[in-house]
């Protein structure tokens, strides 16, 4: 959890005790690491309160070692190839020395008992640690053990034999009902080792998504980077099980359930940073298929300013976001950022006057000040029965997951006339589309005109690597896409990206926000109680000022952010 993260960091625990700043300082450091998500240690660097000397004479006295100057300590090949190169980068280790009963690890980061424990049993041997600069760390790892998609492939040949002794040892079956066999297994050095390198590379790769799919004759491992699925070299279709029930054992799930889906979290330290991650199972026809949602604070910072909007855009939010009561929707379908989009605006007005309460399933975010409930129907925790129970918290503002049904619908349309403002999403094509839904909900449509404040719909198109960005002059056929003439884009260029290895050669790197903002103003009202069909207000909105979807990529397109391709496939 976010907070919890802040709160428990030991440089932070360690630079309070050691009294190096003072409590201004401190609450600067503690709030910036809440908005930005950057962990102490950057920041206290950052924001120059401290030197990466101090840091890590602080780090090295914490875990009772010295500090060495590793670029000029001369390590052996025999003892670089003492650790696997995954075990190196996930924990960010360099060996240095080495004899048969004990190896010293080389760290830039204070290391806990549990992830020496983990150490020490992944490598089956003692270890003990010296401290170095957190670059030099990275560069000897990059030194030592290569490109990252050759760990891959050396870990997958190295499973190849230990999976085979593991069958040996342990008679492994497919579906084996032996419980004592499946912990064995679950907690064998290889299938550890080989989950760690799946996260690690996922959090390299800025995955928001990781999908372990089971099929009859494979096992297919799949990334979403940028919006877009990615296989990875595919490892040996007996490991399907073992991972499976490995990932179910790191998230709290019951291991022996294999016919309900589960849903539960991980919390992971990745190459020094903490990672969420969100894990969802489902049977199926080929065994349990799981997909891990990647939450990562650093990838995603919870800021309006950083969410790309446009100028006119931004401050029409801002604006809305600040009224007392009514219901602010953001719109878009799976995977667009509407969650973000909402937690930024949270995010905002999260002060110490307002009482703020989110009903989510799950809680994505964990965000201090916030009280987040999440929901359980299972349990009978529905979201109708947490939003009853939010009206008698005396709430400020209240986030809604998305509203589904009409019993949701009128508790936020309730909570809006009773002075709350309402934050939630709907999965609609477009902004006027959201509604129509509402309408057809069965929420009157005076009710809908008179507590909906604006709708804010959104898409997610990747944007050219700008490592390999090349213009070019679009032909007839890619203006007829957008239904453009040369007139209107009046000479500018178009641009994609020809591929490099900064993108993996697939000319993108990294998403940016698409947005349209319909405001509810008075000839928008009136259209709403007469019922008027979506495509009406689509009309109405335009000639109000609206800047379509289409519109705003096209905008994209010709400031070179993006290709006609990417907004002609999302808008």
């Amino acid at each position: 959890m976010a907070n919890d993260r802040i709160n428990n960091d030991v440089v932070l625990q360690l630079i309070e005790e050691n009294g190096l700043l003072d409590e201004e300082q401190l609450n600067e450091l503690i709030n910036e690491a809440e908005v930005s998500g950057k962990s102490i240690r950057h920041l206290v660097l950052d924001m120059e309160m401290l030197t990466e000397e101090e840091i890590v004479e602080l780090i090295a006295n914490y875990m009772g070692t010295r500090v060495i100057n590793l670029p000029a300590t001369d390590i052996p090949q025999n003892i670089i190839h003492a650790i696997p190169a995954s075990i190196a980068r996930m924990y960010n280790v360099v060996p240095v020395e080495a004899d048969s009963n004990e190896l010293l690890l080389a760290t830039s980061e204070p290391m806990t008992p549990e992830i020496c424990d983990e150490l020490m049993f992944a490598l089956t041997r003692d270890i003990n640690f010296v401290l170095a600069f957190e670059d030099d760390v990275k560069n000897c790892i990059n030194q030592f053990y290569g490109d990252e998609s050759d760990t891959v492939n050396d870990m997958l040949a190295s499973l190849e034999s230990e999976i085979e002794n593991m069958d040996e040892t342990l008679d492994l079956q497919d579906g084996s009902d032996d419980a004592g066999i499946e912990e064995d297994v679950v907690n064998s050095t290889p299938v550890i080792r080989f989950v760690n390198l799946v996260l690690f590379q996922a959090v390299q790769s800025r995955s928001s998504d990781i999908h372990f799919e089971p099929f009859e004759k494979e096992f297919r491992i799949r990334y979403r980077v940028d919006g877009a699925l990615l296989e990875m070299a595919p490892p040996p279709l007996r490991l399907a099980g073992p991972v499976i029930s490995r990932i179910k054992v790191m998230a709290g799930l019951n291991i022996a359930e294999r016919r309900m889906p589960q849903d539960g979290r991980i919390q992971i330290t990745v190459a020094g940073k903490q990672i969420d991650l969100r894990v969802s199972t489902l049977p199926t026809q080929g065994g349990e298929s799981v997909v891990l949602r990647v939450l990562d604070r650093n990838v995603v910072a919870l800021d309006i300013d950083n969410l790309g909007m446009p100028e006119d855009v931004r401050e029409s939010f801002v604006e809305d976001i600040a009224k007392p009561n009514g219901i602010i929707i953001v719109t878009g379908p799976t995977g667009s950022g509407k969650t973000t989009t909402l937690y930024s605006g949270l995010g905002a007005l999260n002060t110490v006057e307002r009482k703020i309460l989110t009903a989510e399933e799950p809680v994505e975010y964990d965000i201090e000040g916030l009280i987040q409930v999440p929901i359980n129907n299972h349990a009978g925790n529905t979201f109708a029965k947490v939003l009853r129970a939010f009206l008698r918290q005396d709430p400020d503002i209240i986030m809604i997951g998305e509203i589904r049904d009409l019993e949701t619908a009128q508790i936020a349309v309730q909570s809006a006339l009773t002075g709350h403002l309402v934050f939630s999403t709907l999965h609609t094509n477009d902004a006027p589309g959201a509604v129509t839904r509402l309408v057809d909900m069965d929420v009157e449509p005076y009710l809908v005109s008179s507590t909906l404040q604006a709708i804010l719909g959104q898409r997610l198109v990747r944007t050219i690597c700008t490592n390999c960005k090349v213009s070019y002059t679009p032909d007839d056929d890619q203006l007829a896409l957008i239904k453009m003439s040369r007139k209107e884009i009046e000479g500018r260029p178009f641009y994609y990206g020809k591929g490099c290895p900064v993108c993996d050669e697939k000319g993108y790197k990294g998403r940016k926000g698409l947005y349209e903002y319909l405001r509810i103003s008075e000839p928008i009202k009136l259209m709403i109680n007469e019922r008027r069909p979506t495509l009406e207000l689509m009309e109405q909105a335009i000639e109000l000022g609206m800047r379509t979807l289409r519109e705003d990529g096209i905008r994209n397109i010709l400031d070179g952010y993006t290709t006609v391709d990417e907004v002609v496939k999302y808008t």
